[in-house]
């Protein structure tokens, strides 16, 4: 099957359960209603099998992201570890988004890597056992956020809520964190406007990752 880099589905992921804690949060564990582009990449390159040592090797890929709806809220009442002390852990609320239905476009960008994320995630959704290194359960964000489905879908929904880039945007989400240097991680920030028609909403929602 030929994958024309203008001819690669969208890719629709479906988790259950998941939170994505802003990083300004304290005591009260909120989240944001959209995982972080980095997370997102985070999470390709884990279905992959791409060691996280080795996360620079997609550097430049564009993605879009949009949801069917943003996804409702629940609160819970857990025991939650503060700091790196294993001892000190006390009961407090997390937010949880649940039944979130997220769809990834992909596209070559600055990806110097032949071939590029775009077409290898194609390719490995249409014939996983041929992914290598990979092991365990898919996440989105934390371990316990399992992903319930991940697959190439052409029919995405006439319109979906993305999100865009915005200077002027209400979130800061992380485009590339470094976890040896916070100081080159980063942020750029979006919006999450109404639902759009795909092709509209798409047009302004592309980003880069790793690149400011």
């Amino acid at each position: 099957m030929k994958t024309g880099m203008n001819e690669l589905p969208p890719i629709r992921v479906e988790v259950p359960v998941c939170a994505f804690r802003p990083y300004a949060s304290r005591e009260y564990q909120d989240t944001f209603p959209f995982p972080a582009p980095s997370t997102v990449y985070g999470m390709l390159l884990s279905f992959l099998g791409v060691r996280r040592e080795n996360k620079r090797l997609h550097l430049g890929v564009e993605m879009a992201l949009a949801v069917d709806r943003l996804p409702a809220g629940s609160k819970v009442f857990r025991k939650l570890r503060r700091g790196p002390d294993l001892e000190d852990t006390r009961p407090d609320y997390q937010d949880l988004l649940i039944d979130l239905r997220l769809w990834i476009w992909l596209r070559k960008g600055e990806d110097q890597t032949n071939p590029p994320l775009s077409v290898r995630m194609f390719e490995a959704l249409a014939k996983p056992e041929m992914i290598e290194g990979r092991c365990g359960g898919l996440s989105l964000g934390e371990s316990s956020y399992l992903v319930d489905r991940i697959h190439a879908d052409r029919t995405p929904p006439d319109a979906l809520i993305y999100l865009v880039p915005d200077e002027a945007g209400f979130y800061s989400f992380p485009v590339w964190v470094d976890h040896q240097d916070s100081r080159n991680t980063i942020h750029k920030r979006f919006s999450i406007g109404e639902a759009e028609p795909v092709q509209d909403g798409l047009a302004k929602a592309w980003f880069k990752i790793g690149v400011p």
